[in-house]
C-alpha cells in the first residue's frame, strides 16, 4: 500500500491531467546531455552534432531539479561518456541526492573513467550498457570490434568498484530483439548472466518513417515470414519472466510487454489501454536547452517548446504551451508498445479513494495490533538496520572504504567531534547526500513488521558504518524505543552499537530513560569514548557491553584491569547483561580462522575464563546460521541474509517497494535455511567460500 504522502501525490497528478494544471512537479526531469556518439549503428536516428549544454548549465538543471523535490534526475544521450565532464555531472547529481541510471555502449570507458565512476558511490549510480546481441550480433549493428570493448569497458567497472570496495553496483544489458539475433536471443541471456550482468531490458526496433529509416535496418525488422518465430521467442521470454525470482539476472520487462511485441512488427498494435502521462510524468530537455515531448505522433523534437536557458523548470512546466501539447496527448490515438509514460497509480480517482479508506483502516488495525498476540515470533534473531554505510575508524578489519568517511567531511576544516557535530551539520559541512537510512524507511520497517504480526529478539542499529553519524541518530533512538521495542513491539531488545566517539548529551539523555537497550562499544574501532558517559548515567535495563577482537594488540587486557568486577565472556556474544566480551574475527579462509580460534581460546586461559558456547552449540556437522538468525537492511532498502555480504553481492530483495515481512516468509530465504540445516550453507555463490560457519563465535 502507499504512503500518505505518495498517495497525496498520486492525487494531484491525477487532477493535474484532469484539470490540464501544473498541480504537481514531474516525476523525473531527463536531459539529453549530449546527442553524439562514437558509433554508427544501422538502426539509430537519434545521434547527430548539436549544440550542448554546459556543465555548469547542466548542474543548474540538477539544482533545479533537486530544489523542486523532484524525485529522478535522468541523464540521457547520445553517448553519454563523449562528454568529458560526464563523470562530474553523474557525481554532481547524485550528491543532490538522486539516484541516477545512465545509458552507455561502453565502448569509451577506460581504466581511468572506470576510477571515476567507482568514486560515485554504488548504490546511487546504476549502468545500462547497450549490447545488441552476442559479439556476432552486436558488431554487425555496431562495428567490427564494438562488443569485446564494450565487454572491457564493463568489466573495467566492475573492477574498479571490487579495488574501491564498493558495493556490488547494477548493471543491465539493454539489447534490441531483432531479426539477426532472435534465434539465439536466450543463449544471448544466459551469456550475459554469465558476464554477471544483473539482468536485461529487451528493446525493439525504432519505428520510422520509410525516407527516414536507413536502408541496412531492414535486415533488422522481423518481416511476415518471420512473426510466428517472433512469437516464439516472446512467449519464451514471457514465461521466463514469469518465473524469475526477485534476485539474481532478471528480465527486466514484464510478460505483458513481451507478449505485446509481435502485434508491434504486424501494425496490429492499438493504442495503450490507459492514460498516456507524457507532459505530466517528465520534463524532458534536450541537448541544446529545448523543452520536448512526444507530438501525439511519437517525434520529440516535434514537440518542442521553451528553453532552460530563457527559462527555469518551473517557468516550464506552467508555460501555456505546454497545457496545449498536454490536450494533443490527451487526444492521442497513435499506437505505441512501451510503457514509460503510463502512471496506474493516478488512472483513475476512484482507486485513490479507495487506497485513502484502506489507510484508515490501517490505521485502525495497528491499533488493534497493539493488544493482539503476536502470531510469529523468533527471539533468537537479531534484525540488523544499518542507519549508515559510512564509518570513519582506521581499523585494519572494517569493511567499510574510508573514502565514504572523506567524502562526508570534505567541506569540513576541522574533523568532528561530538560536541560540533551538529552544529557542522547543521551548517552545511557535511554532506549527506547518501548513505544514510531515510526516517521513512526506519518507519517502514517496523509498520511492515508490525502489521504482519512479526517479531524478533533483537533490532540492531549497525552493520557497516558508525550508527551515531546519523544526522537524526537520537530521535530515530527514541523512535524505536518508543514503537518497535517492548511487548507490543517488534524485537525485545534495542542494540546500539558505536565506537563511542559521537556520543552525545542527547544520546546520553536517550539512554538515562532507561529500557530494553543494549550499547555496544567496539573497542578495536574506538577508544573507548563515550563508555563512562553512558556507564554513569544509563537508566534502567540499560547493559554496557565491551567488545574487542581477540589477537595481537587487543586492549582485552586492558579493559578488564579497568572495569575489574565487570564480567568476561569469551567467545559467544552476551546479551542483556554488563561484560567484556572478547570475539575472534571472522576470516574467508579456514586457515585465517583457525588461527582466530587459537587467539580466543590462549586469551581465555590468560584470563582464566571458560569460552563461551556458540548459539545452538558446536557438536556435531558446522551449520550456518545466518539465514535463520541475521538478516539486515541495508541504508538503501536491499535485504541480505548475512552480515558478511557487505558488497551486496546476493540481496534477497529489496524493501522498497517490497517487504521485509514478506522476503523473510518467502521461498528464498526458506530455501537457505533448509540449505543450511541440510548440507551446511546456503547454495549461493558467495556462500561457497565463506568462513562464517566456522567460526562460530562471530555474530
Amino acid at each position: 500500500m502507499r504512503s500518505p504522502a505518495r498517495l497525496q501525490r498520486d492525487a494531484r497528478l491525477y487532477l493535474s491531467r484532469h484539470l490540464n494544471r501544473s498541480l504537481a512537479p514531474p516525476d523525473r526531469v531527463s536531459l539529453n546531455v549530449t546527442l553524439r556518439c562514437n558509433l554508427k549503428c544501422t538502426m539509430c536516428t537519434t545521434c547527430y552534432d548539436s549544440p550542448e549544454l554546459s556543465t555548469e548549465e547542466i548542474k543548474s538543471i540538477i539544482d533545479q531539479t533537486a530544489a523542486w523535490g523532484v524525485e529522478v534526475f535522468n541523464p540521457l544521450g547520445g553517448e553519454p561518456f563523449m562528454r568529458g565532464d560526464i563523470e562530474e555531472i553523474l557525481a554532481y547529481a547524485v550528491r543532490r541526492g538522486f539516484y541516477v541510471t545512465v545509458t552507455t555502449n561502453g565502448t569509451l570507458i577506460t581504466e581511468r573513467r572506470a576510477r571515476a565512476v567507482a568514486s560515485i558511490p554504488s548504490d546511487r549510480l546504476h549502468l545500462n550498457v547497450s549490447l545488441d546481441g552476442d559479439r556476432r550480433a552486436n558488431d554487425e549493428i555496431r562495428g567490427e570490434g564494438m562488443w569485446d570493448r564494450a565487454i572491457a569497458g564493463y568489466r573495467r567497472i566492475r573492477e574498479a568498484d571490487a579495488a574501491a570496495g564498493n558495493a556490488r553496483r547494477k548493471i543491465l544489458a539493454n539489447t534490441i530483439l531483432h531479426a539477426r539475433n532472435y534465434d539465439r536471443f536466450e543463449t544471448i541471456l544466459d551469456e550475459q548472466a554469465a558476464l554477471g550482468f544483473d539482468g536485461v531490458q529487451v528493446l525493439t526496433l525504432f519505428r520510422t518513417s520509410p525516407e527516414d529509416s536507413p536502408p541496412q535496418s531492414e535486415a533488422l525488422w522481423f518481416g511476415p515470414d518471420r512473426i510466428s518465430d517472433l512469437r516464439a521467442i516472446t512467449e519464451q521470454l514471457a514465461s521466463r519472466a514469469e518465473q524469475q525470482g526477485p534476485a539474481g539476472y532478471q528480465i527486466q520487462n514484464s510478460p505483458d510487454e513481451l507478449r505485446r511485441v509481435p502485434r508491434y512488427y504486424t501494425d496490429e498494435m492499438a493504442p495503450l489501454e490507459a492514460p498516456c502521462w507524457a507532459g505530466w510524468k517528465e520534463l524532458y530537455i534536450n541537448a541544446d536547452g529545448r523543452a520536448i515531448m512526444c507530438d501525439g505522433k511519437l517525434d520529440f523534437l516535434a514537440g518542442a517548446w521553451g528553453n532552460v536557458r530563457q527559462q527555469t523548470l518551473r517557468e516550464l512546466w506552467r508555460d501555456p504551451a505546454l497545457r496545449e501539447r498536454r490536450e494533443v496527448v490527451k487526444k492521442c490515438s497513435t499506437p505505441c508498445i512501451q510503457k514509460c509514460y503510463l502512471r496506474p497509480e493516478s488512472d483513475h480517482a476512484s482507486e485513490l479513494l479507495a487506497d485513502g479508506a484502506r489507510q484508515v483502516a490501517r490505521s485502525l488495525h495497528r491499533q488493534v495490533r497493539r493488544v493482539v498476540p503476536r502470531a510469529e515470533s523468533h527471539p533468537d534473531v537479531t534484525l540488523r538496520l544499518e542507519l549508515t554505510d559510512v564509518c570513519p575508524c582506521d581499523w585494519e578489519g572494517c569493511s567499510t572504504p574510508p573514502s565514504r568517511w572523506g567524502a562526508l567531511i570534505r567541506e569540513a576544516t576541522d574533523l568532528p567531534t561530538a560536541n560540533t557535530w551538529a552544529m557542522m551539520r547543521d551548517r552545511g559541512y557535511l554532506d549527506f547526500g547518501r548513505g544514510f537510512m531515510g526516517f521513512e524507511v526506519v518507519r517502514g520497517v517496523v509498520n511492515d513488521l508490525k502489521d504482519s504480526a512479526l517479531r524478533f529478539g533483537v533490532l540492531s542499529v549497525r552493520w557497516r558504518g558508525e550508527p551515531l553519524l546519523h544526522p537524526e541518530a537520537a530521535p530515530i533512538l527514541r523512535y524505536l524505543m518508543a514503537e518497535a521495542i517492548g511487548p507490543k513491539g517488534v524485537a525485545d531488545t534495542l542494540r546500539i552499537e558505536t565506537d563511542g566517539r559521537f556520543v552525545t548529551e542527547e544520546l546520553a539523555d536517550f539512554a538515562a530513560a532507561g529500557g530494553a537497550q543494549e550499547w555496544v562499544f567496539d573497542l578495536d574501532r574506538g577508544d573507548g569514548a563515550g563508555v563512562d558517559q553512558i556507564w554513569s548515567r544509563r537508566g534502567p535495563g540499560v547493559a554496557v557491553i565491551l567488545a574487542c577482537t581477540a589477537g595481537e594488540g587487543s586492549p582485552a587486557h586492558h579493559w578488564a584491569e579497568r572495569f575489574s568486577g565487570l564480567p568476561v565472556q569469551i567467545g559467544a556474544r552476551p546479551t542483556g547483561h554488563d561484560s567484556l566480551w572478547v570475539r575472534a574475527r571472522v576470516h574467508d579462509h579456514y586457515l585465517a580462522t583457525k588461527e582466530a580460534r587459537a587467539h580466543l581460546e590462549a586469551l581465555a586461559s590468560e584470563l582464566g575464563v571458560p569460552l563461551a558456547p556458540a548459539p545452538g552449540g558446536t557438536s556435531g556437522p558446522v551449520r550456518c546460521q545466518a539465514p535463520a538468525r541475521t538478516p539486515v537492511v541495508s541504508w538503501d532498502g536491499k535485504v541480505v541474509l548475512c552480515p558478511s555480504d557487505v558488497r551486496l553481492v546476493e540481496p534477497l530483495g529489496e524493501i522498497t517497494p517490497g517487504s521485509l515481512a514478506a522476503l523473510w516468509r518467502g521461498a528464498d530465504r526458506v530455501r537457505a535455511v533448509t540449505d543450511c540445516e541440510t548440507r551446511g550453507r546456503p547454495d549461493r555463490s558467495i556462500c561457497r567460500s565463506c568462513g562464517r560457519p566456522e567460526a562460530p563465535h562471530i555474530d
